[in-house]
């Protein structure tokens, strides 16, 4: 058998792999998802809600330019059904109408707050409370990235645990109560991430949630499906094994002792979140005393975020994310393998580099592949077409089992139409769209050991209103 022949049959074995893995991934969700459920009350909640023991929290909004959608951020962030919170929010050197606008918006007035800078940050310019809200805060400081506004709000924030999300981010109402609870429960807990789902389609006026919805275009319904499989269901799997290494900017909730600890948020990264979690859980694990050490997913707090619906910015974002998960690897990369890392090091980084980073320049060298074999007539028509309905079908099953546990859970699609809209989705996905983002993916993967390090092509914003 020739030499390239082989190799091919190799990487449908990796990618069969691949999806197998996923596919455990999302079945250990699934069962955590049900014992979760199991050992929750109502009233426990109700406790939590009530009581003026439970943990305060300081909401963190970092934000550029986003005049567009902050207002109604923020006025979801101040309904949130939680007994004491803060929310700061932080322009990062907008050039855009923000401050201003969250000045007439909130009667803001400027005062004097200073707070221990355990961590370097650039210049802040002012600090404005909000007359009518006491608990909402602005910043405005000079431009140093999403990062180090963060950075910048922890320095002036009063309450222990950290809720840090995106500019464009609607939270559930119960959100901090579900994040909460497992600080409430057991102090070792590190840090709570939660289900991070589209906000694309759904019904929002002046940041409250009236109705769900689907996105409108194909594009959007195939991140649908995708959020669903890998940022819900698999993520639950990997937090379950110790492996989570991804806890999205857009909603996490973690001690601030431990945030400045770890050195808070560094700006020189691409996507800051993914360098932060692989870094905090190197820290918990490299540090003697090991009184923080779960990473734990909280499955119904829920956040919703704008995904891109334009082919150019949906390119622009994901060639950030490739770039920036290749460089949150190659900065830990002492973790990999390493058994001082326990289950991360044995298994998280070893499955982020090698099916996470890597999958995409493989699974396109498959393509590459098949097209040479079967031009020069290594590989019948035949194989070919063997190779190309396993691949299909693999993907076809795992994104449906994730849509179908999705709709066992309170997230689940408000019509029948929608329904069949992601079925659809499905079926679809691997016919043009799975190969436009394999292709970013490996633009983005040459661009980062060529060097590129900007933060690619602003997402424009649609106003969180209805």
């Amino acid at each position: 058998m020739n030499a390239i022949h082989i190799l091919l049959w190799v990487i449908l074995a990796y990618y069969i792999v691949l999806q197998t893995i996923y596919l455990l991934l999302v079945l250990i969700g699934a069962t955590q998802v049900r014992r979760y459920h199991r050992g929750i009350t109502f009233a426990e909640f109700r406790r939590i809600g009530e009581s003026p023991l439970s943990m305060p929290v300081s909401i963190i909004i970092p934000c550029y330019n986003e005049a567009e959608i902050i207002v109604g951020t923020i006025r979801n962030a101040l309904r949130l059904n939680y007994p004491q919170y803060e929310v700061i929010v932080v322009s990062d050197g907008s050039t855009d109408a923000t401050v201003g606008l969250l000045s007439e918006s909130f009667k803001m007035r400027k005062i004097d707050r200073f707070g221990r800078r355990h961590i370097p940050t650039k210049e802040v310019l002012g600090v404005y409370e909000s007359q009518e809200y006491p608990n909402l805060v602005v910043v405005e400081k000079v431009n140093g990235r999403r990062a180090d506004a963060i950075n910048a709000a922890v320095s002036l924030s009063r309450y222990p645990l950290l809720c840090i999300i995106d500019a464009d981010c609607v939270l559930d109402a119960d959100a901090l109560l579900h994040m909460a609870r497992p600080f409430l429960r057991d102090t070792g807990v590190a840090a709570v991430a939660g289900v991070v789902r589209p906000s694309n389609g759904l019904s929002i006026v002046d940041g409250q949630i009236l109705s769900s919805g689907l996105p409108k275009t194909l594009l959007g319904m195939n991140q649908e499906v995708e959020y669903a499989r890998s940022f819900q269901w698999a993520r639950i799997g990997l937090s379950r094994l110790k492996s989570m290494l991804c806890i999205s900017g857009a909603l996490l909730l973690i001690k601030k002792s431990l945030f400045e600890e770890v050195g808070g948020s560094w700006p020189g990264a691409m996507t800051d979140d993914i360098e932060f979690t692989m870094r905090l859980n190197r820290h918990i694990h490299d540090r003697r005393r090991k009184d923080h050490q779960g990473l734990i997913f909280a499955p119904d707090a829920v956040c919703f975020t704008e995904i891109p619906e334009k082919f150019r910015q949906y390119a622009s974002q994901r060639n950030r994310w490739q770039r920036g998960t290749m460089q949150a690897i190659f900065r830990n990369r002492g973790m990999i393998f390493n058994p001082r890392y326990g289950m991360t090091g044995l298994l998280g980084m070893p499955f982020f580099l090698i099916f996470e980073a890597m999958a995409a320049v493989v699974e396109l060298s498959a393509w590459i592949l098949m097209v040479v074999c079967l031009v020069l007539g290594i590989a019948t028509g035949s194989e070919i077409l063997i190779m190309l309905f396993l691949a299909y079908i693999l993907g076809v099953f795992l994104s449906l089992s994730s849509v179908l546990l999705t709709e066992s859970t309170r997230l689940r699609t408000a019509s029948w139409r929608d329904f069949w809209r992601l079925i659809l989705a499905i079926l679809i996905d691997n016919l043009g769209f799975h190969q436009f983002h394999l292709l970013i993916r490996v633009v983005g993967t040459f661009q980062y050991f060529l060097g590129r390090r900007d933060l690619g092509k602003t997402m424009e914003r649609m106003p969180l209103q209805s």
